[in-house]
């Protein structure tokens, strides 16, 4: 059995869409390869047995983590200062222990790896991004616990953001040993994101012969901007592949607005980053079956702005679908997972999906209560509504897994068809 903080671990990953790794309360990692992790990685047995009661978990940041980054103030000042700037992003994820917090963001564009924002000779704050992992949960080594405010974290783009006119990025120099483990080639230049450049007078640019194979600033930001004649072929695009899914698949047509097209935007060279956000989602949501055709339909829908191949985007998938299967076990209790091998794969999958509704919590969905007709059971698994009757009320309920709270009401003519108020009664949760 994976210990609580393996579970923890992979919870913050599945939350996140990001890259986690076991590190020491002293922040030294326990898996010394851990540059090389991506998601599916991360999550296998042999590194989350790396989790005990003395490990804490970090999260890999930057370009492994789909642009997960933070901004670490160690200075209370100086977190205020900002928040008065940028006073929307009090709403984003925060992160605290001895002093000081970690605000992070999820960066759309192109933005700088590991670096330090300085206001004149001293360090103002630190930019912890690609090159660098953070500590996220555990127990800092001065004795006190990381704190969360338990918010998702904002997506923005680098001049979506405001700091004060006299700080600037600057490359991390004169680091000390534990710090090179987090730390990005001192030459790492800045690269700025595809939004309004207003902002561009507070960021020292690189000099051209420190830019990557010879390309300018202008160079980097042209490739991910997009060109009216390419946003009009993905207008059409986007229509004849949606037009043809709803003929031949009404089914999955319905499945891909409900829950890939209404919560994931294309972005150019952010593929992988969908997959790896997209994938441990639809796991909990959809028959695994339903997983592949779905993420195809988002390549299909959007191919004008990729580069990558249809045949490397599913290989991708299927790889990632394959990891985030095999750790889901590992996130089961052991009994729970002998009552899950007694069900059918139909019925796991109900379980799976009727789990997860039950462990969140909202205004009108408490602990445990979640709301699910015969007919939104059926589009998840694939199966007519019929079947999902059966698989409900059937045998989920003869067993006790879930109990009818509130039975609900057919769709009628001028009449609003309401979902059944089911509880699950499986502990714990």
């Amino acid at each position: 059995m994976l210990h609580p903080n393996a579970l923890k671990a992979h919870e913050i990953a599945e939350a996140l869409g990001a890259v986690v790794i076991p590190v020491y309360r002293s922040k030294k990692p326990k898996y010394r390869y851990w540059r090389g992790l991506d998601y599916a990685r991360c999550l296998t047995k042999d590194l989350l047995k790396l989790y005990d009661d003395e490990t804490n978990i970090a999260v890999v940041q930057g370009e492994p983590s789909s642009g997960l980054i933070s901004i670490d103030f160690d200075e209370a000042k100086a977190l205020k200062e900002f928040l008065a700037l940028n006073p929307a992003l009090k709403d984003t994820l925060t992160t605290s222990a001895a002093r000081g917090a970690n605000l992070w963001f999820k960066m759309q564009g192109s933005y700088p790896k590991l670096t330090r924002l300085k206001r004149g000779s001293s360090i103002w704050a630190e930019w912890r991004s690609t090159g660098a992992f953070t500590v996220i949960a555990g127990i800092h080594e001065e004795g006190m616990p990381y704190t969360s405010n338990e918010k998702k974290p904002i997506s923005i783009c680098l001049e979506g953001i405001v700091f004060p006119e006299d700080v600037n990025f600057k490359t991390s120099k004169g680091r000390t040993s534990s710090e090179q483990l987090n730390a990005a080639p001192a030459t790492t230049p800045l690269h700025t994101a595809p939004c309004t450049s207003a902002l561009l007078h507070n960021i020292e640019t690189p000099k051209e012969s420190e830019s990557n194979n010879g390309t300018t600033k202008e160079d980097e930001e042209h490739s991910t901007l997009l060109s009216p004649a390419l946003i009009l072929e993905q207008i059409k695009t986007r229509e004849e592949a949606l037009d043809a899914l709803k003929k031949d698949n009404p089914t999955l047509h319905k499945l891909y607005l409900k829950f890939v097209d209404r919560n994931f935007t294309a972005m150019p060279h952010q593929r992988n980053a969908f997959l790896t956000e997209a994938v441990p989602f639809l796991y909990r949501a959809v028959a695994p079956t339903l997983i592949l055709p779905l993420v195809e339909i988002f390549y299909i829908v959007h191919k004008p702005i990729f580069h990558d191949s249809l045949s490397q985007h599913m290989k991708e998938a299927k790889a990632l679908l394959k990891g985030v299967s095999q750790t889901y076990w590992d996130t089961v209790p052991p009994d729970e997972q002998k009552l899950l091998q007694a069900l059918t794969e139909r019925e796991q999958n109900a379980y799976r999906i009727l789990r997860d509704l039950a462990m969140r919590v909202t205004d009108d969905s408490p602990l445990r209560l979640f709301f699910m007709s015969a007919d939104e059971m059926g589009l998840r698994l694939g199966v007519p509504s019929i079947q999902a009757h059966c698989i409900l009320k059937g045998k989920l309920a003869k067993l006790g897994i879930i109990e009818v709270v509130k039975n609900g009401v057919q769709r009628a003519k001028r009449q609003r068809g309401i979902a059944t108020t089911y509880r699950w009664n499986v502990a714990p949760l």
